[in-house]
């Protein structure tokens, strides 16, 4: 199988809710993008709303606080999953 430069970053765009816009959850755009870095929140909630088809304010601030979201790694966020 070939694929040229155009499938590859389609593909990729895809993949990371770039092109076209999710309306997912928030843990599950930090899944797909395998973590979003958090050092800065606002620059967590950034990574996340571009992902997003219709942003939320402290979307990403919530999740932590409800717990679905965790901190990690030197501030990286990662979603938790509880079964």
């Amino acid at each position: 199988m070939q694929l040229t430069w155009d499938q590859v970053f389609a593909w990729r765009l895809g993949q990371q809710f770039v092109a076209p816009p999710t309306e997912a959850p928030v843990p599950e755009i930090v899944d797909r993008l395998c973590g979003v870095q958090a050092q800065v929140t606002s620059s967590a909630e950034l990574a996340v709303a571009l992902q997003r088809r219709a942003a939320e304010a402290d979307a990403v601030v919530r999740e932590l606080n409800s717990g679905t979201l965790a901190a990690a790694l030197g501030r990286a966020l990662a979603s938790v999953r509880v079964e």
